[in-house]
């Protein structure tokens, strides 16, 4: 069509609308963020019809714009500042002008396709499928190989009916009714002649994952929540409501969307009464087992940087978790994954907190589930591999050395010899340490290593306090339990601060059995046993530690037999009793 039908077209209209005020140009701006300058003429249905600067008529479908372009459009209809109707037809109505010679030319489309500012352009709208008799070998559908013919039709007609009592399964199930009503307007980008067709308002619902994903908004559906999700509350509105959906061919049935509302409220999983976690008998993979956990659970604060309304949206305590390479990276305050120690490893920590513990994660919905929790655990323990073939060799522990004939005043003090070789603990795995009640302080600014002590109300802690330590047991040189109520069974998780320097453990009820799991801590200088149950019979353990530099045994049970046989094994270490 010819610039001078477009401005017949509009004089006509202008005519034909003479109630209306004229809407002046603005700038509206898409889904995909592309900027047009345009005025509204009209509208039918959800769609509304521009006039670009050009002087060309733009039909844009209302779901295309962004929120705020949607709540103009919204005001100026409901105040009847814009005529209802195609523009063209309004014309040709006042001007008795056949309407088949002043329709736009092909490239008018009701999709928007990404332009230059300056305007958009538009595509032809897809061609109709051609209707064919009943019979006709052009009508049947292929069938995928080992499919059941008749499962095949019944799905494709709209999703398959589940049996009484069978759990809603998205494959077979939901999605067939999403590919039937939806994928027109809602699926991945696509090429057609060489242009790139968006998802209307950037929804794409094609997968499990792309539904559970959402768009840019928000996400569509809340696991266990009907009144929550989007998705069944578009599908449930009146017809003539601006947002239901479908916007053509008629509703969806009341078995398809009670489909849909069971699926949500059995949990909206990927699989029928299950959590999805995929068989890891022939070993964990990061994509097959951990990377469907994270992208369920995590990805809605986690996934990778993405543009809102102009803005750009970044992970949460800057930490992605969309890829492999992410998730080993960790984030600033450091790696949250140690690979083959499951206990240092912050994301385990987080996931395996108390329910009411205020780092839980993930902080929305329910907890994790046990099975998912230990193949995560597994994982790490395994070495956190790409792939099950890939190998991992567990590092080597690396012994510092430490010259004992140094002159003192060359000396470099050994917490700082083995702070170089550390990296600082997370701030996470700092605040999970301090609300088991321990007092976490860093020892110097030159490097990372950790004093905890439990000196208010130490009557209150336990076994399980120290346990919660975890997180930085690589990192703790000095821990003081003195007057606190653990006994032997703590030293199963003391053993573990393997560069532990400095260790309290007067009056507790720590006795011999206790003594025989220290002989392996070799960075150990202090010890404090006063007022303990050790008796004689740890003086063989107590003598192994050939490192040792004071030992404090007063008011234990060690006779002065044991001193001065455990003196004799120590001539160095200074001995007080």
């Amino acid at each position: 069509m010819g610039l001078s039908r477009y401005i017949f077209l509009f004089v006509c209209l202008l005519k034909a609308s003479a109630l209306f005020a004229e809407e002046p140009f603005r700038t509206f701006t898409a889904v995909g963020g592309q900027s047009f300058t345009a005025r509204v003429l009209s509208y039918e249905g959800q769609t509304f019809y521009l006039e670009g600067k050009d002087g060309k008529l733009y039909p844009v479908p209302y779901a295309q714009l962004s929120t705020n372009d949607q709540i103009y459009l919204r005001k100026i209809s409901q105040e009847a500042k814009i005529p209802i109707g195609d523009p063209r037809k309004l014309a040709s109505r006042e001007n008795t002008v056949d309407d088949a010679t002043i329709t736009t030319d092909s490239t008018v489309s009701e999709e928007l396709i990404e332009q230059p500012v300056d305007g958009p352009r538009l595509k032809a709208p897809p061609k109709k499928k051609p209707k064919l008799r009943p019979g006709s070998f052009f009508a049947y559908k292929p069938v995928n190989l080992g499919q059941d013919p008749n499962l095949a039709v019944e799905m494709k007609s709209g999703g398959g009916a589940p049996k009484p009592g069978e759990p809603i399964d998205f494959t077979n199930h939901v999605l067939p009714i999403l590919e039937d009503r939806c994928f027109s307007c809602h699926q991945e980008p696509y090429d057609k002649n060489g242009r790139t067709i968006q998802p209307k308002a950037g929804l794409a619902l094609n997968t499990y994952e792309l539904v559970m994903k959402g768009n840019l908004d928000a996400t569509v559906v809340t696991a266990g929540d009907v009144e929550d999700s989007y998705l069944h509350e578009v599908l449930t509105l009146d017809e003539d409501d601006d947002m239901f959906m479908p916007p053509k061919g008629g509703p969806l049935t009341p078995e398809q969307i009670d489909i849909i509302k069971r699926w949500i409220e059995e949990g909206a999983k990927p699989k029928a009464g299950g959590g999805g976690v995929a068989d890891a008998s022939g070993g964990i993979s990061f994509h097959d087992h951990i990377f469907p956990i994270l992208e369920e659970r995590c990805l809605d604060c986690h996934g990778e940087p993405y543009v809102k309304n102009g803005r750009t949206i970044h992970p949460k305590a800057g930490l992605a978790l969309d890829t492999y390479e992410a998730v080993l990276k960790g984030n600033l305050d450091g790696e949250i994954i140690d690979r083959g120690e499951h206990e240092e490893s912050t994301l385990y920590v987080v996931i395996t907190l108390d329910p009411d513990d205020s780092e839980l994660m993930p902080p929305k919905g329910d907890p994790l589930t046990e099975e998912e929790i230990e193949l995560i655990k597994n994982w790490i323990d395994e070495g956190a591999k790409e792939y099950p073939s890939d190998i991992f060799e567990r590092p080597k522990e690396e012994k510092v050395a430490v010259s004992l004939t140094t002159p003192a005043d060359n000396k470099i003090p050994l917490v700082d010899l083995l702070g170089k070789r550390l990296s600082k603990p997370s701030k996470t795995q700092i605040d999970v340490a301090s609300k088991t009640g321990a007092l976490v302080t860093t020892l110097s600014e030159k490097h990372s290593m950790i004093r905890a002590e439990f000196s208010s109300g130490p009557s209150l802690i336990d076994n399980k306090a120290v346990g919660a330590l975890s997180g930085i047991q690589n990192n703790i040189s000095h821990l003081d339990l003195s007057r606190t109520q653990v006994n032997d069974s703590v030293m199963g998780n003391v053993k573990k601060m393997k560069h532990l320097t400095w260790l309290g453990l007067r009056n507790t009820e720590v006795s011999n059995q206790g003594i025989k799991q220290l002989k392996d801590l070799q960075f150990l200088r202090y010890l404090n046993l006063s007022g303990t149950k050790v008796s004689d019979g740890a003086i063989k353990d107590l003598s192994q530690m050939k490192d040792i530099e004071e030992i404090y045994l007063w008011n234990s049970e060690v006779t002065d037999k044991g001193i001065e046989s455990l003196q004799k094994a120590l001539p160095d270490a200074k001995i007080v009793f």
